[in-house]
Order: structure tokens, then sequence, then C-alpha cells
């Protein structure tokens, strides 16, 4: 492949400096017309240089995502983000952390490690792929459940060409409505199986291999299901759920000529049952040709592994599992079944996986000690590997993939850590070469590492650092403050230490402060931000702080974190802090402020005691729960669930106040069909506009997050194309970082975390 090519090039140079070798002669190395400019900037990109230079610099940041462990017990989500020097802070709900690669993935056989993004760029393919197969160019055909690669529009069958490139030429029928289990390319035919209820008429097709057309003139039509394909070079073995197919009568397996693309009807099986699930070409003992078939399938006298002559004559193999088989492979005599079955040969303790010899399928090896299915097993050249729901190989932790090396069948040091299990039809592997593979999986991230609810990544590379806290609930807000961050949610404690709530980490290192806040009861803390002097605090069910009696909201003083003087006394939620000048204003879901009835959701106060200023007046409050709030200019943006402003008309989730003038602008420059979450306006006058809303303005399609520019006064055509709930953002360094509970933006697969020049 030639992105790999190019990797091998790159580690030569690095290697030879690493070992040392003589260097170039790297007199004019500022100089861009000379070789050694051309080779330090080789080097400067191979070691990842960050330092000043005259050389070029490069992006190589892969920005990592948030994941749960499916299924979650909570939703999965980034709520707030901030920074300190180089790194990106993000708290939310979350257990692991992993790079946004998508479901299809291409690793290093030494170890699992996914390839870098500036070597090989991520598919980050959006839905589940679940079969791969080679091109036999260098490059693959994917096929699964997906709509999108690379942020491209590519329905469940793309091509990928060397060097980790989408194929733009090969497009099949554009829709969402057909699940791909299995691919065969025989000569300038790509086949298809799976699950289809769109116009691709049948459960099996056949397309252009180089373009993706389809071939109406091959229509078997089976009557449902197709789980994989097998050739023998001159024909080809159709395994599934069917019971008819070419108007044939074939329970679960049928053979096709490739050089006619008829049905075969001679070849007449004993299956009378059922479904079979994979099927491998081999040899039995004797060496002689025989196709290999597992699922939960029945013949009148064998179940769930059997094999044929290529006449369909049944042999007597009989490994006889007591459960579903999901995945066969040969190695020499040696056949490996994966599946769900606890027991072989009709009582040996066999669980998920066993190997048996291929004269009679009596077992070999019993003790893979797997206590959960395996999904897919696939053998390249002397390494097996498996993917499924087990979390540790023959006693060695492995997340839901592993390999053994053959025939010795030890656990290698191939660890790919996947976020959770791979189940049937489960994952395609395939040599990409170079100590390379490719994996395919329902997974939308690999390497993952523990972090909970909290986690620090490299401004530069993405990756999160070693060594901060963990957190045993969500986090819904953070607040840097010079070298102290402090952080707010529904934890209670951090790290193995006991705090409620709300707490304080000193920099840099991200330990917890010994000066510990205590909040009474079980308050949600979800708005922290700060003046010169004060640190405002605000929250759910708040309502006692350090013994001081503190509703809804509190400050703490800077200098020595004592609680201040400031006592807006709520009646309900603090959810948005805002300082401008003298004022802070406070969005949020309460009904009174400083015990004073029908001040609604809205409203400022002073900075010394947290005294109502009637600003906006009290008949004039939104009618409903503010969220957010931001300052653009003189003009602050509300975001919240609220359908008018009382006494003034309707306002749809946002409004906009005017400071000078004291009041609402009208007509309202941007409106919401849905909740607002977020609202965030920044230095160039974009306005982010984050929430569970799918149109801006009454225009569609601006599902979860939108940017109005307030110099213009407009709304921007761009389309995020995000698919949750947008809850925070952040600008640095010339880029949006924007968090929530999405899995997909910009028709690409993340971990609800993104890195956004707005015009992708």
């Amino acid at each position: 492949m030639m992105g790999m090519r190019k990797q091998i090039i790159f580690f030569s140079l690095a290697m030879g400096l690493a070992f040392g070798c003589k260097p170039a002669e790297l007199s004019n190395t500022c100089d861009a017309k000379t070789k050694e400019y051309f080779q330090a900037t080789i080097i400067r990109f191979v070691t990842g240089d960050r330092s000043p230079s005259c050389l070029p610099s490069f992006d190589f940041q892969d920005l990592w995502g948030v994941f749960m462990p499916t299924p979650p017990s909570i939703a999965t989500s980034v709520n707030a983000i901030t920074s300190y020097n180089d790194q990106i802070i993000i708290g939310g709900s979350f257990q692991l952390v992993g790079p946004s690669t998508g479901n299809v993935v291409y690793l290093e056989t030494s170890n699992g490690k996914v390839l870098p993004n500036r070597y090989c760029p991520y598919l980050k393919v959006v839905g589940t792929t679940g079969i791969a197969i080679s091109d036999g160019n260098g490059g693959f055909y994917i096929g699964g459940e997906f709509y999108a690669v690379q942020g491209v529009e590519k329905f469940s069958i793309a091509h990928i060409l060397p060097g980790c490139q989408l194929d733009h030429n090969f497009t099949v029928p554009n829709d969402n409505n057909k699940s791909v289990y299995t691919l065969l390319l025989a000569g300038d035919f790509l086949y298809a199986g799976g699950y289809y209820t769109d116009d691709l008429s049948g459960y099996l097709v056949r397309v252009n291999r180089y373009t993706g057309a389809l071939d109406t003139s091959f229509a078997p039509n089976p009557n449902t299901l197709v789980s994989d394909l097998e050739t023998d070079g001159d024909s080809f073995y159709v395994c599934g759920d069917f019971t008819n197919i070419a108007g044939y009568a074939k329970t679960g397996l049928a053979k096709f000529s490739l050089s006619t693309g008829l049905i075969i009807p001679s070849f007449t099986t004993t299956i009378n049952g059922a479904s079979c699930l994979d099927l491998h070409y081999g040899t039995n003992a004797s060496g002689s040709p025989v196709i290999y078939a597992v699922g939960d399938l029945t013949t009148t006298t064998f179940s769930r592994a059997v094999s044929f002559f290529p006449d369909g004559t049944l042999t007597n193999w009989n490994p006889n599992p007591n459960a579903k088989v999901n995945s066969i492979q040969q190695y020499n005599n040696t056949i490996y079944l994966g599946g769900d079955f606890t027991t072989i040969n009709g009582g040996t303790t066999a669980t998920n996986l066993v190997s048996v010899n291929n004269s009679t399928g009596t077992a070999i090896s019993t003790n893979f000690g797997i206590s959960q299915p395996v999904s897919t097993l696939q053998i390249i050249e002397n390494t097996l590997y498996l993917t499924g729901d087990f979390t540790s190989v023959k006693s060695v932790p492995r997340n839901y993939a592993a390999a053994l090396s053959l025939p010795g069948e030890s656990v290698t040091a191939f660890n790919p850590a996947y976020d959770s299990s791979i189940a049937n039809p489960g994952s395609g592997i395939v040599s990409a070469g170079n100590g390379v593979v490719l994996f395919t999986s329902s997974r939308s991230t690999v390497n993952v590492t523990a972090r909970s609810n909290f986690a620090v990544l490299d401004e530069v590379t993405g990756a999160p650092i070693e060594g901060t806290p963990y957190f045993d609930f969500p986090i819904k807000a953070l607040h840097r403050v010079n070298n102290r961050l402090f952080v707010g949610g529904s934890f209670t404690s951090i790290a193995g230490q006991s705090r409620n709530r709300f707490a304080i980490l000193d920099l840099p290192n991200y330990q917890l402060s010994p000066i510990n806040t205590v909040l009474s009861g079980n308050p949600d803390i979800r708005t922290i931000t700060s003046d010169e002097s004060q640190l405002y605090v605000g929250g759910d069910s708040v309502t006692n702080v350090n013994g001081n009696t503190r509703n809804g909201a509190f400050a703490l003083s800077l200098a020595d974190f004592s609680v201040s003087g400031w006592n807006p006394n709520l009646s309900g939620s603090g959810e948005s802090f805002l300082v401008v000048n003298d004022l802070v204003f406070i969005g949020g879901g309460f009904s009174q402020i400083n015990g004073v009835t029908n001040y609604d959701n809205f409203q400022a106060v002073d900075k010394i005691n947290g005294t109502r200023r009637d600003i906006p007046l009290p008949a004039n409050d939104p009618a409903g729960i503010v969220y957010s709030l931001t300052l653009a200019g003189t003009k602050i943006y509300i975001g919240g669930f609220f359908t008018s402003i009382s006494g003034i008309g309707t306002f749809s989730n946002t409004a906009v106040y005017d400071l000078p003038s004291q009041s609402y602008v009208q007509p309202n420059p941007v409106s919401a069909e849905n909740m607002v979450n977020h609202i965030a306006a920044y230095p160039d006058g974009n306005v982010l506009i984050g929430g569970s809303f799918t149109a801006l303005n009454g225009i569609p399609d601006h599902y979860s997050l939108g940017v109005f520019n307030s110099n213009t006064n407009s709304l921007s055509p761009w389309k995020s194309s995000v698919n949750d709930v947008v809850y925070t953002s952040m600008y640095k360094n010339g880029k949006y970082y924007i968090g929530g509970a999405f899995t997909i933006a910009h028709k690409k697969s993340n971990g609800g975390l993104v890195r956004s020049n707005l015009n992708e």
C-alpha cells in the first residue's frame, strides 16, 4: 500500500538517527530550495517535533472521543470543556476515551495499535461494518450498515484504495435500507449478501467492482438473509436463512456457477432447518475439497457444524457442539470453531472456542479460557484472530479482540482494546500487508483507555495524558482560574476522596486540592464562572455551603475560598451565570430571587450581595427554563426551553437581550424549534447554538448545532451533521472544540467531541 510504503520510508529515516547513522548535512535547513530543508522537514514530521523552527509545522492532532461500555448505564457525553496551556480539559459522562476512528481501522499486528491518522487517514465510517475483503490490488471492499466514509455518503458498501483513501468512483445505489453481511469478489463483479429491503431487490446482488453499478441480470432472490459467500474458483456457495433461492427450494446452502451466475440445481444438501452463519472452503483429512458450514443449522444426522463435498454430499465430520457456532477457520488439518457452545463431541467441555481435527471432528484443544461467546475467527498466515464478547483469553486480559500464534496457540501481544463486545455477525479481518490488518466491527473506537468522567487531552496529539483523577459520577461544569481548576457536577468522590459535587484541582498536575467546600445534601452543580475576586457557582438542589444557607447559587472568595456574602437566594436552579461589569446575570429554572416572587428564569443581580436589579423587568421573563447565557458586544444571547417572553410574545428557545436599551431584540434574530442547551459567543462574531433542535430560523437540517454571526446578524448556512445534543464549546488557537452526546459530526464518526473550523 502506498501509505504503508511512505510509513516505512519515514520510519527508516528516524531509525537511522536513533541508531547513530550519519544524519544529513543540515547546514541549509532554513532554505526551502535545498535538499537539507526537505530532509529536515521529513525528520520533523516523523519525530513529531513541535519546537520553534524555520521548518514547516504539522498538525498531528487525532482528537480522541469519549465512550461508555455497552450497554451504557447512562448517556455518554462531554458536558464541559476548558483548557490549560497546551491541554484540552473535558468533563462529562464517560468511562473510556479512545481515538474516534470509526468502525474500520488499520491495526499493527505486533500490538493492535491503530495506525496514526497522519500516516493512514481514519476512515471514520458512520454505522457498523461487518465484513472486509481484499480487492487484490492493495485496497479493500467493506460492507455493513453505514452511510458515510471519510465524510462522504456511501451506503453499506464502499471501496477503500491503497493509502487508506476512499474510492469516490465506486458508488452503490443510494439508500439506507440494506445491511451487508458478506462480500465476494470474482472477476469484474462484487457479490454482496445480507438483508435488503430497498431497490436492490433481494438479499443477494452483484455490482460492478469498479463503479458499484447494480447488475440487474443477476437476480437469485433468496427469500431471506444471506450470511456468507465462499468460492472454490469455479463456483460460489451461498449460506443463510433462506428456504428458496433462484426459484429452487434450497434450505440454508446453495451453489452457483461463477461463469453463468446461475444456480447449480444438482447441489443438494441435507440441511433441513435453522441458520447457516459461516462457510469455509477447505480440505478434509485426505486433502479432498470440502465446504464447511456452521451456525445453528441441522441436518438429518448432524447439527451446528457440518461439511459437504462439492456435490452436496454430507461427510462424516461431526464435532457435535451443543449450541450455535458463529465462525469457522482451518489451519492445516486443524479446524477452529468459535461460537456460543459449551461442549463438543457430545459432552466434552469446550467453551466458545475449540480446535478439532478435519477427519472426524474430534476435539484437539478445548481450554482457551474464554467465558463469553466468540463471534469471528480469521486465520492470516500463522495467526488466529478472534473477536467476541470475551475479556480474557487463556487468563490474559483481552477486551473483545485477541490473536493466537499458530500452531502453538499462545496469546500474542496483539491487543486492540475495544470499548465493548463485538457480536455476531461480528467483524471482518483481512491482511493489509507490512504487519498490518484491517479490522471492521460495530465499534467506533479502538485502543481505549479508562478515564472516568474527566480527561485531559494533549492539544497537539489529541491523546489523553496520564495521572488525572477519576470522578465517580458525571461532571457538568469546568472553570479554570490561573492554576486552579474548579469542577462541578453530581460526583461524590474523586480518586477515592470525598468531594460532594464541587471540587478544586491544583494545576499543573491535576491533584485534588485539600480545600474542601462542603455542600450539604444532593445538589447538582451546573455552572461555574468568575470575576476578578469571586467564583460564582450554581445548580439544582443547592441549599447549604460550608454551613451557610445558599439556595441555587453561591459565591466563593478567590482570596481564601470562603463563602462570600453574595446570596441571590433562588427558588429553583441556577443553570448559567454571566458576569457583565458590576452585574451577574442568572439564567435557570427559578421563580424567586431574594425571596421575592415573579422573578422567573432570567435576572441580573449585583456582585456584592446578589440583590435583584430588575434587568430585565420582572414582567418580561422567559416563560421556561434558561440553560445558557453568553455576551456578544452589548447583547446577551439566551438559550433554553421556552416558547415566549412574558408580556412580549413568541420567542422559541432563544432570545437576545440588548443591554443599552434594556429590552429584547425584536423581531427575534434567531430561533430554534426545540431545546437550546448551549449558547456561546466568540471574538469572530460567531455565536454557537447547541441543543436538541433540528431547525434554526425555520431552516431544517441544523440538527443540534448551528452558527449565528452577531456581526452580520445572520445564520450561517453551514450544516454540522451532528446527530445528538451539543452541550458545550470552546475556541482555542483558531479551532472550535465542540462537545456533547453526539456520535457523528461532519458525517464522520466522533465520540462526543470534535474539533472544527465551522466549514467542513
